[in-house]
């Protein structure tokens, strides 16, 4: 006759004791896990912060640069300084804003062709 496998009190202790060593040390490894990756979140966090702040900075800087030269070609100190590339780049701009008045007018006085031409098709 085949003998029964009985699972005894006594087994189920064992099984028990065995168990919630091995989850214990689980619970200290995952701890000890967690920690260093809450040390490693906040320093990534910290450079990407920093890396914004980076970025935020270059902006601002271009956006002066930007600034700087509008006013240099609107108050033609270009004349005034003696570096023949920013010369040229003035009257560069000067020329562009130029012809950017020109081509807006030109719209302008295309809008009000067509304004005319229409207000003479509504009254026929």
């Amino acid at each position: 006759m085949a003998k029964k496998n009985t699972i005894t009190q006594e087994d189920v202790k064992k099984l028990f004791e065995s168990t919630k060593k091995k989850l214990q040390e689980l619970g200290k490894e995952t701890g000890v896990w967690l920690k260093k990756g809450e040390v490693e979140l906040s320093r990534i966090s910290k450079i990407g912060r920093l890396e914004l702040d980076i970025i935020n900075l270059n902006m601002k800087r271009e956006k002066l640069f930007k600034e700087i030269g509008k006013r240099v070609v609107e108050q033609n100190i270009g004349e005034k300084i003696e570096d023949t590339a920013i010369k040229s780049m003035s009257g560069k701009a000067i020329t562009a804003v130029n012809d950017t008045n020109k081509k807006k007018r030109e719209i302008s006085r295309i809008k009000k062709t067509l304004l005319k031409g229409n207000k003479k098709k509504n009254k026929n």
